[in-house]
């Protein structure tokens, strides 16, 4: 049972993860991108999309690596056919200019979540996120950290 908590744990991270648009006029917009564009991924329940956008060098606070993280997200995906989230971007900081730690909170539910307000009717679990981004031809996830949040996070 851990392991999967952790799969969808790890999946909120990686769903959060996605190519970044050219049309981005600077790295903040193209992380916000890269992020929106993942958590559609992740409804989408697109693990290799996903597993395409972490850094080879990933590790995350479980001690999983990246080969282990796509077979994570593999068994989360068969296990739940409909996977809602909704996310607010706390911060952006860039390091450098392929570097940044950005921290978002995430909610994840099996049915759509149409705001804030609607989280506390459904059986939504809602978790903080400290990411490392990586920035080589596009963005990606290098490590991953996360711990439980409430509603009011959200707000």
């Amino acid at each position: 049972m851990k392991w999967i908590i952790r799969a969808g744990l790890l999946v909120s991270a990686i769903l959060l993860m996605q190519a970044c648009s050219e049309s981005a006029t600077s790295p903040e917009d193209e992380i916000r991108l890269y992020i929106e564009a993942g958590v559609q991924a992740g409804e989408n329940r697109s693990a290799d999309d996903l597993s395409e956008l972490i850094h080879p060098d990933y590790g995350d606070q479980s001690g999983y690596n990246r080969k282990q993280l796509g077979k994570l997200l593999r068994a989360y995906f068969f296990r739940h056919k409909n996977i809602h989230l909704l996310t607010r971007i706390d911060e952006i900081e860039l390091l450098t200019d392929n570097e940044a730690n950005v921290r978002l909170h995430v909610a994840m539910a099996g049915t759509v979540i149409s705001d804030v307000t609607a989280l506390s009717a459904l059986s939504a679990r809602i978790y903080r996120f400290e990411l490392q981004l990586f920035k080589q031809e596009e963005w990606l996830l290098r490590h991953a950290s996360w711990a439980p949040a409430s509603i009011a996070d959200l707000q």
